[in-house]
């Protein structure tokens, strides 16, 4: 494959052979299920030519690719890409076994604004869930004790700040996936809703917005869970931070391939059907962590921050680079 945009930095320069050389393999897996439509329309995603760079527009297509490569590759008799399931909508992608079918929509929110809040010299306020007063008791914060107009211990040059939180972007996800999923599914159809994350404390916020105060997993969720009851699982992957900014991450390795992704399975509990059975067989065929996080014990730290606690003890502490380290 030629790049030719000079402005895409992810696909130029000698740091980028090894993983140009991942998306050239991906895509020629994909190629057989790929219409030349499709095929060109990819290609613009990934930004390969041209002078223009969208870099959310880029990382939401290396997501898509790397996954749909994946499963192109782990299950090729049976993989179509962009499958319509409630034409003229479609997936991202579908796949069968044994006798049951398998509907991934795969999501990836813009971080441009996280990434521009974490570069600042800056105090970061942020919340695990929604809280109703929760604007209000930040700006008592940075008014009463982070202003040194009125406190004269706070450091003037370095501010509280709040961070992005994304329970809105999920339930956008939500409804847009449950709207192109099928309503007349039965208990051998899974849907998948496949949502791309930043680092481990952002995948412990996707968590929360799920099941924290008024998660959209929950009886007390803030939107109506029958808005969105076609989506059967939520899998939480920090392919993102695989592709993001990857030239400074050197523990990372193999990023087109999803199974070397840090990959839970969540059901949700307002689902239309049961679907146990199917959502247990998604669970043994796609790698994912979800088990050794449910049996994994907390010691040194709260429960409710369990995800990050796992990746840094069991995985960054032994060793296991699925994330990259922050030193």
């Amino acid at each position: 494959m030629t790049v030719t945009n000079p402005n895409n930095d992810y696909l130029n320069g000698p740091e980028s052979e090894n993983y140009l050389s991942g998306l050239v393999d991906a895509l020629d897996t994909l190629a057989p299920f790929l219409t030349k439509k499709q095929q060109h329309a990819l290609e613009a995603d990934l930004q390969t030519a041209g002078i223009a760079f969208d870099e959310p527009k880029y990382l939401q297509a290396a997501c898509e690719t790397a996954i749909s490569a994946t499963l192109a590759e782990m299950f090729p008799e049976s993989f179509v890409y962009e499958k319509e399931t409630k034409p003229p909508k479609n997936v991202d992608c579908a796949f069968s076994h044994s006798g049951i079918k398998f509907n991934l929509e795969v999501k990836c929110p813009d971080y441009s604004m996280k990434h521009t809040i974490d570069g600042q010299n800056a105090f970061q306020a942020g919340a695990f869930g929604r809280i109703d007063d929760y604007a209000s008791i930040v700006e008592k914060l940075q008014n009463e004790v982070f202003d040194s107009r009125n406190n004269p211990n706070a450091d003037p040059h370095k501010p509280l700040i709040k961070q992005q939180h994304m329970d809105n972007k999920l339930k956008d996800f939500l409804l847009s996936a449950s709207g192109k999923f099928a309503e007349d599914t039965d208990e051998a159809e899974l849907n998948v809703l496949v949502v791309c994350c930043s680092d481990r404390m952002d995948v412990q916020k996707w968590f929360f917005y799920m099941y924290g105060l008024q998660g959209l997993f929950t009886p007390q969720s803030y939107y109506p869970p029958s808005e969105y009851n076609n989506v059967d699982v939520v899998v939480l992957t920090n392919t993102y931070h695989r592709h993001h900014g990857y030239k400074t991450k050197d523990k990372l390795l193999d990023h087109w391939d999803w199974r070397r992704s840090f990959n839970l399975i969540f059901s949700n509990p307002m689902r239309t059907l049961d679907k146990k059975s199917a959502i247990w067989k998604f669970v043994n065929l796609i790698p994912n962590f979800s088990r050794e996080l449910e049996q994994f014990k907390v010691t040194n730290g709260l429960d409710e921050m369990r995800i990050v606690h796992f990746i840094v003890e069991e995985l960054l502490g032994k060793g296991r680079y699925y994330f990259q380290p922050d030193i």
